[in-house]
């Protein structure tokens, strides 16, 4: 936790929108809101640099220092992302060009290329004088780069350096034009390249090949991850704070490699009280990334918004919302944003308090929250999440390669991911972390692996390989193992290795659309798969499940085998909720697939241990009545009750339950 002893609890203050005067009422206000942190600075580039080469910095001081004396913490945010008007006027190479060619307007944000060396020394200069003037101060205690780093439009920046920046990335990939011709089979449809200064941007206009497609938003990827490695070098090398960028629920920026720079991982988003229930995945995966906590840096009080309204939320969901960065392993949960602004693009944006500097009426919610923090925070400081034995892959690779590629007709691999796997499993209390394809194997039993089609990044198909025969368990597929990392299939067979290991010979392969076919299992019980269908004759494996109908009738659909001291699961299909959880329940490890306690569906339940005691954070996640089966005394440190046996759980309620005996 913070040195505040309770987690960092706060929100994005922009000080540069009001008279500097109002700092002492507003600081007035974040004390009454129980509030130790807020984040400054992330788009104010005018205000430090109103004019190319003078920085005026004097205003952030008095900030800082204000916040600092009343025992409020600073992240600090570099501003590159809302460059001034004049980097547009002078420098109008910096700015995006959209696949038509055309290029962005001085007036929004995100609209400055990554890639231009312009625009990269203009950021190097306001982030080295921004670092030189606040690398010692005390009242910092982190750094954001940027905001939201993502492309912008559906291709990216498309400008001539973006161009020449990602043939010569084919070029040093490939080596000549004949091998990545021959990779990614261009002798189809005479797509075949003369030379690398022939690959052209992909226009969504174009139906061009999958391979090209997932090779340029993997580029674009790349293109925001140096960027930001450019700033955090700068920030290290002249402050004594960490350093994150704030992210978004999305695969577009691949988190693994961009975090290979950051010291933590910063997390923004505004998920519908409709989907609060699949946050915890971001930051189950969010989690397992950097060595230290996370820190929740957006997420809405009560209703999202532009120059609209939107999106409501009922008397709850912020306390529900807010407390799930804490109970999944962060430390810090902070809103957009303090004070709603009273001009500009997001004037109608849900915050605490409004532009007219009243507390909004979530206010009293907001109190309680920190009060909260508070009374459970040595509980919080002692204690950390058990380590799940249970992991599940999601790769930001894959989210490019099937956003390109689909394979079946709207297939859209988060919401699959989400639906078919991570939600069953969590609504069962089987605690896992969501792992990126370059995560170390060694700390689990049981690892699902999904929809990751090219099973080759990050080496992952030979670290698997030796953790399963030193004994885990792998539940592979559906489509999993069946791309190249050049996004094409295998030749030899379906899959590059499934078949081998998993001793079957996949006979039949018919997708989930229009409709889906039924599988039997031992028990007898009959359900229907989903999504993808492959049909395996046995190899030397057992069967675990058939299908009962179609040209798939008698084939097994999901396989067992033994691999050295562990063993390869192989999912033909994706099997129905329950079938999925007694499935990893009757082959993983009881370390891996024991509920702490048992719960409704609608409760998440994260269990802690350390020095502390042990006991759980528990939130519900639907604004309905819950239980909770207890089979030890426990105390509620939020409300002082003693609690046993079967509890009920109201909506949008959260526990912070330590164990008596």
């Amino acid at each position: 936790m913070s040195s505040f002893g309770k987690p960092y609890y706060g929100a994005a203050y922009y000080p540069e929108d009001w008279p500097l005067e109002q700092i002492d009422d507003d600081i007035a206000l974040m004390k009454d809101a129980g509030m130790n942190v807020m984040r400054i600075g992330e788009f104010a580039w005018s205000r430090m640099e109103p004019v190319e080469g003078q920085y005026d910095f004097d205003w952030l001081h008095l900030v800082v220092n204000k916040l600092g004396e009343a025992g409020i913490k600073v992240i600090m945010g570099t501003p590159t992302c809302t460059p001034p008007i004049w980097v547009a006027q002078n420098y109008p190479e910096c700015i995006v060009v959209d696949e038509n060619g055309v290029r962005a307007q001085h007036g929004a944000r995100r609209h400055a290329c990554p890639n231009s060396p312009m625009y990269r020394e203009l950021s190097r200069r306001i982030v080295t004088a921004m670092a030189k003037e606040f690398g010692h101060d005390r009242n910092i205690i982190g750094w954001q780069i940027d905001n939201e780093l993502f492309l912008l439009g559906r291709r990216g920046c498309c400008c001539p350096e973006c161009h020449r920046k990602f043939q010569l990335q084919l070029r040093e990939r490939y080596g000549s034009i004949e091998k990545l011709n021959e990779a990614w089979g261009l002798n189809l449809w005479s797509q075949a390249y003369s030379s690398f200064a022939d690959i052209p941007i992909p226009k969504t206009s174009i139906w061009h090949h999958p391979s090209l497609i997932t090779a340029w938003m993997d580029f674009q990827s790349d293109s925001y991850v140096e960027f930001c490695a450019m700033q955090a070098d700068i920030i290290h090398e002249l402050t004594i704070h960490p350093v994150g960028t704030d992210m978004m629920p999305t695969g577009g920026i691949n988190y693994a490699k961009i975090h290979k720079n950051l010291d933590l991982v910063q997390f923004n988003h505004y998920w519908p009280p409709e989907r609060l229930n699949n946050v915890p995945f971001w930051y189950d995966y969010i989690r397992t990334i950097c060595d230290r906590p996370f820190w929740n840096t957006e997420t809405s009080t009560c209703w999202n918004g532009s120059t609209t309204a939107n999106g409501y939320k009922e008397t709850g969901f912020c306390t529900a919302n807010s407390w799930l960065p804490i109970a999944l392993g962060g430390e810090a949960c902070l809103y957009w944003l303090w004070r709603s602004h009273w001009a500009g693009h997001e004037l109608m944006h849900g915050s605490v308090v409004s532009s007219a500097g009243r507390p909004l009426h979530i206010i009293d919610e907001v109190r309680e929250i920190s009060r909260g923090f508070e009374v459970s925070s040595e509980f919080l400081n002692t204690t950390q999440i058990k380590k799940p034995k249970l992991a599940l892959h999601f790769s930001c690779f894959e989210w490019l390669l099937l956003a390109a590629q689909p394979m079946v007709r709207e297939f859209k691999y988060l919401d699959q991911l989400l639906d078919c796997f991570y939600t069953p499993l969590i609504e069962s209390q089987l605690r896992l972390d969501v792992i990126d394809p370059s995560a170390l194997l060694d700390d689990y039993d049981v690892v699902i692996s999904p929809f990751i089609a090219a099973l080759d990044e990050s080496g992952l198909r030979e670290r698997l390989k030796k953790w399963i025969e030193e004994g885990g368990t792998w539940i592979a597929g559906p489509l999993t193992d069946n791309r190249t990392m050049d996004c094409t299939k295998f030749t030899h067979s379906p899959f590059g290795s499934l078949e081998d290991w998993g001793g079957v010979y996949c006979k039949y392969q018919i997708p989930g659309d229009p409709r889906d076919f039924g599988v039997r299992y031992p028990c007898g019980r009959e359900a229907t798969g989903k999504v993808w269908y492959d049909g395996f004759e046995l190899r030397g494996a057992d069967s675990i499940a058939e299908y009962t109908e179609g040209p798939l009738s008698g084939l097994s659909a999901i396989t067992v085998k033994k691999m050295g001291k562990g063993q390869v699961v192989l999912l033909g299909t994706v099997p129905d909720p329950q079938s999925l959880v007694t499935l990893v329940t009757q082959v993983g490890s009881p370390d891996a697939t024991t509920p702490y306690v048992q719960a409704s569906s609608n409760v998440l339940v994260v269990p802690r241990s350390g020095d502390g005691g042990e006991g759980a954070v528990v939130v519900e996640l639907r604004n309905t009545s819950g239980r909770l089966s207890l089979p030890h005394r426990f105390i509620d440190l939020l409300s002082g009750r003693t609690l046993e046996g079967e509890v009920e759980v109201p909506g949008y309620s959260v526990m912070v339950l330590k164990r008596l005996d």
